[in-house]
């Protein structure tokens, strides 16, 4: 063999060395993808049982639509919720718990928000307790 047929040969085994590398690391990160979709899809499904009563969140309200989504924040995450029409809501003033309408929900509180989640995996908010309101905070 002369020296341009031996490089040739090289390079080639080269390239094809580095397509079958691609092509097995996409099917093994697709197969480890698949695997984790999987376990997500299992978690969410356990979540939205009717064993599971409800699951707690906790933080701060960073935003308040129109359609009741609430946007909580805790240590850098944040989630939003669907607040159902049919939900309780509570407040704390003076140690004293007490029911108050949506109204009264404001960005910067302090809040648990009792929520489910639906089969689709949209948390439903079915009761909010107020520890401390914002205007509190302010003071």
């Amino acid at each position: 063999m002369n020296k341009t047929t031996l490089s040739f040969s090289l390079a080639a085994i080269i390239v094809l060395s580095l397509v079958v590398g691609g092509v097995i690391g996409a099917v093994y990160q697709q197969q480890k993808d698949a695997s984790q979709i999987k376990q997500t899809t299992s978690t969410m499904g356990s979540l939205s049982s009717k064993v599971v009563s409800a699951v707690v969140t906790y933080g701060t309200i960073t935003n308040i639509d129109s359609s009741r989504n609430i946007i909580l924040s805790y240590k850098g995450d944040t989630m939003t919720i669907a607040i159902e029409e049919e939900a309780k809501i509570y407040a704390y003033e003076n140690s004293v718990k007490k029911e108050v309408q949506f109204q009264s929900i404001k960005v910067g509180d302090l809040v648990n928000i009792a929520t489910t989640v639906s089969a689709d995996g949209q948390f439903k908010g079915n009761m909010v307790v107020i520890f401390s309101s914002a205007a509190a905070v302010a003071q």
